[in-house]
């Protein structure tokens, strides 16, 4: 193998390497904002909270969508150990 062909072969290690890290933040941060999502709506779900409108709906089903897909997300990477 040449230097040229092992300098290409290691450009391109480094930009896997820097794609997996990006695609790794974008995961955290889904995580995070899930996390937030449920956050948010645990005191209305709770009852702690009070609506003047007809929103409780909607605030069920996001809370429900979000611990979902938070928990297919862990069994995901569960499975990838």
């Amino acid at each position: 193998m040449t230097k040229h062909e092992m300098k290409l072969m290691s450009n391109e290690i480094n930009d896997l390497r820097n794609h997996v890290f990006y695609l790794n933040g974008i995961l955290e941060n889904v995580k995070e904002w899930l996390d937030e999502e449920i956050e948010h709506n645990e005191p209305v779900l709770n009852g702690d909270e009070e609506l003047s409108d007809d929103t409780l709906g909607i605030h069920e089903g996001r809370s429900e969508c979000a611990t979902s897909l938070l928990e297919q997300i862990k069994k995901w990477e569960a499975s990838d150990d």
